[in-house]
């Protein structure tokens, strides 16, 4: 048997060291735990497997007391990724694989940065440099994600089994009424927020379109008037109750009719950038036509 020249590692020894035979024992002792998982090992394989990993156990225990009094510094490693300093990263999921680097263990956030340069997270180290064509596999599906307004967070903020299909809420994105898989996760949803920002501009830049002064949804009556077009009918609508030779049933109908035509009208001056009497004043003439055309027809229809 030839001898083992490794220098021996002990608790007083360099963090880099340290924590470098840790990694090793941890390998270690999965190969061995694997081992003894299986059926097939006679007692004799066993036994001698089980003194190995009680000897694992042995060394490792003094070196991870040493870290627990010690507490350098220590950062871990995602494959195709960045260095992330110990502790929970915003940028990193449960489910992200993370190893520890042992070159870093004990170094100051500057000499990190002198070393491993922009493999080191701005996230967790704001001043570290960052390399602007630095891509993972998952940042291309974020950026697809973004481009077509799909949110990506599986989590859901509440389900509600009440239903036959279950259903959730996001949190990322403030989506309701999300699919829920037989796992408990949200399926693939559009990115709420986004979508109610892009409603709200085009209810704002499309001349077609129409919306409150501030890009909200016109509700009026309970219902909610998507175009410029149906906001004009609906005034002369509801004008042709409010007016005094209307259809209006009896004054608080009347006064009723008014307050949604007067919610139409600011709308529409909100959308031409125009006062509401000068709305009001082109659209008015409509109104008094159809009065006088009905009232033409119901004098016809008596004789």
């Amino acid at each position: 048997m030839t001898e083992d020249k490794r220098p021996v590692v002990t608790p007083d020894s360099a963090p880099q060291e340290i924590d470098k035979r840790l990694v090793e024992l941890a390998w270690k002792r999965a190969h061995l735990q694997a081992f003894l998982e299986s059926d097939r090992l006679s007692d004799e394989q066993l036994a001698d497997y089980e003194r190995q990993l009680e000897a694992v156990l042995d060394e490792e225990a003094p070196l991870e007391a040493a870290y627990n009094r010690r507490r350098w510094s220590r950062w871990w490693w995602v494959p195709n990724g960045h260095l992330h300093r110990e502790g929970k990263c915003s940028t990193l999921y449960q489910s992200t694989e993370l190893r520890l680097t042992p070159a870093a263990s004990g170094l100051s956030d500057e000499e990190l940065v002198d070393k491993f340069g922009w493999y080191v997270c701005t996230t967790c180290y704001p001043d570290a440099p960052a390399l602007p064509s630095f891509r993972t596999p998952g940042t291309y599906a974020a950026e697809q994600a973004d481009a077509e307004g799909w949110c990506l967070n599986t989590v859901p903020s509440y389900v509600d089994r009440r239903y036959r299909s279950p259903y959730g809420g996001c949190n990322d994105c403030d989506a309701t009424g999300v699919a829920v898989t037989s796992l408990g996760k949200l399926r693939k949803h559009k990115h709420q927020r986004r979508a109610d920002a892009a409603d709200r501009e085009a209810r704002i830049k499309d001349p077609k379109l129409i919306g409150t002064a501030t890009g909200e949804p016109l509700m009026v009556d309970r219902s909610e008037i998507k175009t410029r077009r149906t906001a004009e009918i609906d005034w002369v609508r509801h004008m042709e109750y409010a007016h005094p030779d209307g259809w209006g049933r009896d004054d608080e109908g009347r006064a009723e009719e008014r307050r949604f035509a007067r919610q139409i009208a600011e709308a529409l001056a909100a959308k031409d950038q125009v006062t509401v009497e000068e709305i009001e004043a082109e659209l008015m003439p409509k109104v008094e036509a159809k009065i006088r055309k009905a009232k033409r027809e119901f004098e016809r229809s008596q004789r």
